[in-house]
């Protein structure tokens, strides 16, 4: 198993690194102060850690549990889990200008100028495909890559704009229309980034984008559904980074504020798995597939 616990992932070294010549060299310090705030800590990102895991399997399906390349798979994963960060603190802002509610939920800032939020929206969004760049692999993966990130971002920011301009509309579970659309579109470009940039095989980047499409719908609805401290996503973040994370073995049985949303979602999450079961090289409790399994269950049962 690859283990990248000790690497530094934090994406404000890169913000950091703009310089007067560069397209935010001359960035406010408020907005930079903005951008650099808005960034979810990479230990409790849930897009962080499907990118992370979704190219932990990957690779593992193509070279097995030999560790032999291990500071390799993870020079060439650095840059690319700070570009769903990036990306992931692009929709949290933009999310704000449409619903500041529920965009800053979790976050201290209690206002943010309109103008600000889009001047570091627009910053994060430029140094996501910049750190793309940084990536060390060859030119024609970077180019999936960035095509990745451009089909993923438009996407976004289509899925933005109407949350902007769309009326206020209850489905039969009580959520608004598109109130877990970008979010799960983030989480799938997210973890086909990850399977992509080790160049796993299409079917491989194909259920990986399924699995964390599926599993980011059904953290949102259940965060939404249920107002306990712990963040359902934070703890899905907990369970696919440690392989030692220590929970007790849960049930579908013990799922709790289990809305339709959620079920359905968890069901097309754990079909999404069984594609990569014959290929995996381990499947155990601490193994990349096996994490992804154990995030479909800890995050959602009963105390």
């Amino acid at each position: 198993m690859i283990d990248v616990t000790e690497h530094d992932f934090h994406p404000s070294r890169r913000i950091a690194r703009s310089t007067p010549n560069s397209p935010g060299g001359e960035l406010a310090p408020r907005i930079r102060t903005l951008a650099t705030d808005t960034v979810t800590p990479r230990d409790r990102s849930l897009p962080a850690a499907l990118c992370t895991v979704a190219a932990e399997v990957g690779f593992e399906t193509a070279n097995g549990t030999d560790s032999a390349n291990a500071t390799a798979f993870a020079d060439v994963l650095e840059p690319v889990v700070t570009t769903v960060t990036l990306l992931e603190g692009y929709v949290r802002l933009r999310l704000t200008l449409v619903d500041a509610a529920e965009a800053l939920a979790d976050w201290g800032a209690p206002t943010v100028d309109r103008d600000d939020a889009i001047l570091a929206s627009d910053f994060l969004h430029a140094s996501a495909y910049a750190t793309v760049a940084e990536t060390p692999v060859p030119d024609r993966r970077r180019l999936e890559l960035y095509r990745l990130l451009l089909g993923g971002s438009t996407t976004l920011t289509r899925q933005c704009l109407a949350r902007a301009d769309a009326d206020e509309r209850a489905d039969a579970n009580g959520a608004s229309d598109g109130r877990f659309e970008a979010p799960a579109t983030l989480a799938e470009t997210a973890g086909a980034i990850g399977a992509t940039v080790v160049g796993a095989s299409a079917e491989t980047r194909t259920a990986l984008r399924r699995y964390s499409h599926a599993m980011m719908t059904a953290l949102a609805s259940q965060s939404s559904a249920t107002s306990d401290d712990d963040d359902p996503r934070a703890s899905a973040a907990r369970v696919l980074f440690d392989p030692t994370c220590q929970h007790a073995v849960v049930t579908d049985e013990e799922l709790a504020y289990a809305t339709p949303t959620v079920e359905r979602s968890l069901e097309r999450a754990r079909t999404a798995l069984e594609a990569l079961a014959d290929d995996a090289a381990g499947t155990d409790v601490s193994s990349p597939l096996g994490r992804l399994e154990r995030a479909t269950r800890v995050p959602f049962h009963r105390e």
